[in-house]
């Protein structure tokens, strides 16, 4: 009897088809977490983990949260072959990443093409995401949101005194040419600021002598360098080496812990600006922050956005109708496209989110100045 019964049970299972009692919500990540500046992935990673935590507990729509994580090494093509995969092959509902504006740039089109929502947690660089609509989002203030107040905080404590600069640029970095040959210049001379010199470096330059030796040649009032953290920090030190104390301001990915243990010292008094701030009193940002420190780092604008990010997604599963069925994968993923489009007044840990026209999220910047070694709210 008891043979019977068994055969009569995987008859059953084999005519039903062997399903598991829930399927997997797959979501794609591509995330730098070697090669150039792989500190932003790593530390965008913390907050991606500890949203799948928490979305372990939670599920979605009672089923199970599957990642599915690649490295991109901050290569475009490992971006572009990476998105391919993840679409084509893996079948996600959606993708979030990538970190640099050139992946974005690259992987963008491919999302687009393949009508899946993509949506990068940090790219800066304007206009990327609205090259690319519908399916393009971009979860990260641009730099043109950005450099604005940066420079109106800068000009009140200089008390107006800075009426001529210098720029230095990373010419490498997508993001950070554009924010220092087109977004900064923009935004210095609508301010009433003459940009006397723009000089050049590249990621991974570590001798930034001559450089300095040039802009001390000049003479400016203040200094932009728009760059990321590692050369930024290390500018920044071979410009108090050079005796120089002008003023100095710093595009957004400069705005990391890791700059200020670069630079040391010679970091005090730099401002940045970022549309998070890890210090943040509000309850609810120092859990978070307090929550993310056990890891032993301390948390930035890319790892609240891409953990913002998630449960956006999740809203916009358990909302829209999502079956998570292989039949309806490309409904699914236009359902999740339709609902990131029409995101209004999210309340995030970033602050709060919503979307607009095109594609890029609308925040609150923070403009934060290098205090006895920690970055504090310039008010």
């Amino acid at each position: 009897m008891r043979c019977r019964s068994v055969a009569l049970a995987i008859a059953l299972a084999l005519s039903l088809g062997a399903v598991p009692a829930f399927a997997e919500i797959k979501i794609g990540v591509l995330l730098p977490l070697t090669g150039k500046a792989s500190q932003y992935g790593i530390t965008q990673e913390v907050g991606m983990r500890m949203a799948e935590a928490e979305l372990e507990k939670l599920k979605i729509k009672g089923e199970a949260v599957k990642l599915v994580v690649y490295d991109t090494r901050g290569d475009n093509a490992e971006a572009i072959n990476l998105t391919r995969k993840l679409i084509h092959s893996d079948k996600v509902l959606l993708v979030l990443g990538p970190f640099f504006s050139a992946e974005c740039e690259v992987a963008f089109p491919i999302a687009n093409q393949g009508k899946t929502p993509i949506v990068t947690a940090a790219a800066a660089k304007p206009g990327i995401a609205a090259k690319n609509r519908p399916y393009a989002f971009r979860m990260a203030l641009t730099s043109d949101k950005l450099n604005g107040p940066l420079i109106d905080r800068w000009q009140a404590a200089s008390k107006g005194q800075i009426k001529k600069v210098v720029i230095l640029t990373d010419n490498k970095d997508a993001f950070t040419k554009a924010d220092g040959t087109m977004v900064f210049p923009a935004v210095l001379k609508e301010k009433g600021i003459e940009v006397i010199d723009n000089i050049s470096f590249q990621t991974a330059d570590i001798d930034f002598s001559a450089q300095v030796t040039k802009v001390k040649s000049l003479n400016p009032d203040g200094i932009v360098i728009a760059g990321l953290y590692n050369e930024g920090g290390n500018v920044v030190r071979e410009i108090r080496k050079q005796g120089l104390q002008q003023p100095i301001i710093g595009a957004l990915g400069m705005s990391e812990a890791k700059f200020i243990e670069i630079a040391g010292p010679a970091g005090e008094g730099v401002m940045v600006v970022n549309p998070f701030w890890a210090d943040n009193p509000e309850p609810k940002v120092a859990a978070w922050v307090a929550e993310y420190k056990k890891s032993g780092k301390t948390p930035n604008n890319a790892a609240t956005l891409i953990y913002d990010s998630l449960f956006i997604t999740k809203q916009c599963i358990e909302k829209t109708g999502v079956t998570n069925k292989s039949d309806d994968l490309a409904k699914d993923r236009d359902r999740l496209k339709d609902c990131w489009t029409a995101v209004k007044d999210h309340p995030g840990i970033t602050g709060t989110i919503s979307i607009n026209a095109d594609g890029d999220a609308v925040l609150e910047p923070f403009v934060l100045r290098v205090t006895r070694g920690k970055f504090e709210l310039v008010r």
